[in-house]
């Protein structure tokens, strides 16, 4: 391996961050940052000052320019859009992605889609990887205060919803564990008490569906509202599951940096259920069904 080589794999980690975090898709961040490297081995490095700022910069405005060419892309999408989910494996485990950390959960990356391109890559750097005004003036070619303006509108455009970047892991657990045990069980009262009354459901199933007991099941074309209407559709639906998917099994993993409900086929995932809570409280569930969007957690055995 190459000194290029060597230097740019220092960083390989960071820029998968950035670029994941920026697009909510791991494929295409994978993408962005090999063809990052293809040009890193490409350039005259004798005139870069400084190679980590040269990199991100680098990725950040290739992001940006994905992202303003997704917004066509995506009219095409059927139903809700979501992030696709990153597999975190186990805490700790051997095989775990050093690309993942500070991978953003799915509700604030769902949170983010509310900026333009360049206000979320400046809240993202500024907020989640603590860069300054000057090294956010290099990689953005403004100035500190342009800067400085810009973030103060995304967070503007975030409102009180920035709220939501604190988590507390075993509260999440331990709520997530609830939720499971409520919907299995079947205890509407149970899971009505542990949603909000204004939750919001969100699914992405891009068309695709599930054939349970003769009935097609597919993807919500749009949010579910309100603790009533969430409880009716998982009661409802979920027990289905249980009966009529072939070998089905559940498996508590971490994605994107919480604990989620793995849902499989045998070993075919077929959906994971990632919450989101506020206080005790469940406030979003986000249910990703898209196979596209599940293929990286085959790998999940028990």
């Amino acid at each position: 391996m190459n000194n290029k080589a060597t230097i740019f794999l220092d960083y390989k980690s960071l820029l998968f961050s950035i670029a994941y975090n920026m697009l909510g898709q791991v494929a295409a961040a994978e993408d962005i940052v090999q063809d990052t490297f293809v040009k890193w081995l490409e350039t005259n490095d004798s005139a870069i000052h400084n190679t980590k700022a040269y990199l991100v910069k680098a990725v950040t405005n290739t992001c940006i320019n994905y992202l303003q060419s997704a917004r066509v892309r995506r009219e095409s999408y059927i139903g809700i859009w979501l992030p696709e989910p990153l597999n975190d494996y186990e805490t700790g485990s051997a095989q775990k992605r050093v690309e993942s950390y500070h991978a953003l959960s799915i509700g604030i990356l769902v949170l983010l889609e509310k900026l333009t391109p360049q206000e979320r890559a400046i809240f993202l750097l500024r907020e989640i990887f603590a860069y300054d005004y000057a090294e956010l003036a290099e990689i953005f070619e403004k100035t500190a205060d342009n800067c400085r303006q810009i973030l103060k509108r995304a967070k503007a455009n975030l409102g009180k919803e920035t709220r939501r970047f604190e988590v507390d892991l075993k509260v999440h657990e331990k709520i997530l564990h609830h939720f499971l045990e409520a919907v299995s069980a079947g205890q509407v009262e149970e899971l009505i008490q542990v949603l909000k009354e204004d939750i919001v459901l969100m699914g992405d199933g891009n068309g695709n569906t599930f054939m349970l007991n003769g009935q097609r099941i597919t993807a919500t074309q749009k949010p579910i509202c309100g603790s009533a209407n969430v409880s009716r559709l998982l009661i409802n639906v979920w027990p289905k599951f249980h009966e009529h998917i072939p070998d089905f099994r559940q498996q508590i993993i971490m994605a994107n940096g919480l604990p989620s409900i793995l849902n499989f086929s045998g070993n075919t995932p077929i959906a994971l259920v990632s919450i989101e809570p506020d206080g005790d409280r469940i406030s979003n569930i986000y249910i990703q069904t898209n196979p596209d969007k599940l293929m990286q957690f085959r790998s999940e055995t028990i």
